[in-house]
């Protein structure tokens, strides 16, 4: 007997074949992670308590409390499942704040990389939504012998679809304006060919591969490091094959949202850019427009001079006992069997 149409797409519907799960994901630059030890070879005195900003546990510790309570929040429907990090010193401080504070059974990926001041990315992410497929760590090698933070990259696949596709995440921390923003557009553009020419090993194997990049760019959307050499650029029908979304294009265009402030104004250094395969509705997919800062009012300045701004850890040099200088971005992922 041959079922009616309508009963067999009940059927195939009900045997699982187009099951949904969604998860969230996030990136934070959280300012200054840092232990409270002078360690050698790095840029990291002032982070100590005899240092500029007398750091010691006290004021790490209250670090670790605020940081659990944005991560939480950022947990709310027990759905966040990939977490970048921008701004830890070290390994333990990130051991220390997962298995310490957040206490909620994440796993982290994390490498000591050549930067400078000593600070590294990081992730975490949840076990029981991914299983880790392998993680490496890119090195960006600047002129000058100059240093930055290694890229982190990832590979998942969904723990409820463990045949699925698998998903690429890489989590960025490029070098900053620190000196003018012309003057280290050089060590950008660097970073960005660094990253591109590692996705174009990726997309040659597999075109319609599933890749997720965040973190904090030290450029905006348009400009030629991101535009350009990395070539993620706003969806529309008009791209090359092997472009990238910039999911954060309409963000940097609205004058009242953004991640961070510069000269009073929200700007966008902080992306979540993704390939053409995670539009495709196979595998992983970005769900539309639901990339978006993480802005209680809580992470907000109240009063004063800054108020609107981010709250801050310090300012002016002095400590104020804030959260960050950036705000959490962070946007869904849906995933299809």
């Amino acid at each position: 007997m041959r079922l009616p149409l309508f009963l067999l797409t009940l059927v195939i519907w009900s045997s699982g074949l187009c099951a949904q799960d969604q998860f969230t994901a996030a990136f934070w630059n959280i300012e200054n992670l840092f232990d409270t030890t002078n360690a050698a070879h790095i840029r990291d005195d002032d982070f100590t308590p005899t240092g500029k900003y007398l750091w010691d546990e006290a004021k790490l510790v209250k670090k670790f409390q605020d940081l659990s309570r944005v991560i939480h929040d950022l947990d709310k429907n027990n759905d966040l499942a990939i977490l970048g990090l921008a701004e830890i010193e070290n390994k333990t401080v990130l051991k220390r704040l997962n298995e310490d504070f957040i206490r909620r059974g994440l796993e982290m990926i994390h490498k000591e990389s050549p930067d400078e001041r000593g600070i590294d990315c990081g992730l975490l992410y949840d076990p029981e939504q991914l299983s880790l497929i392998n993680s490496r760590f890119i090195t960006i090698f600047l002129a000058g012998n100059e240093k930055t933070r290694d890229i982190v990259e990832v590979e998942f696949t969904h723990r409820n679809y463990p045949d699925g596709k698998s998903i690429h995440v890489f989590v960025n921390h490029w070098p900053s304006r620190w000196g003018g923003q012309k003057e280290t557009d050089p060590l950008r553009r660097t970073a960005a060919r660094t990253l591109r020419s590692r996705l174009d090993e990726i997309l040659l194997k597999n075109p319609k591969a599933d890749i997720l990049i965040m973190g904090d760019f030290n450029d905006y959307p348009d400009d030629p490091s991101l535009y350009e050499v990395l070539r993620a650029h706003e969806a529309g029908p008009d791209a090359y094959p092997g472009d990238l979304i910039n999911t954060t294009w309409l963000l940097d265009k609205n004058p009242d949202a953004g991640t961070c402030m510069y000269r009073g104004k929200w700007t966008v250094l902080d992306q979540i850019i993704i390939s053409a395969g995670m539009r495709d509705s196979r595998g992983f997919d970005w769900t539309f427009e639901s990339t978006q800062p993480f802005m209680p009012e809580y992470l907000i300045e109240q009063n004063g001079e800054y108020a609107g701004w981010p709250y801050r850890m310090f300012r002016r040099g002095k400590y104020q006992g804030g959260y960050s200088d950036h705000l959490p971005i962070i946007c869904t992922i849906t995933v299809t069997d």
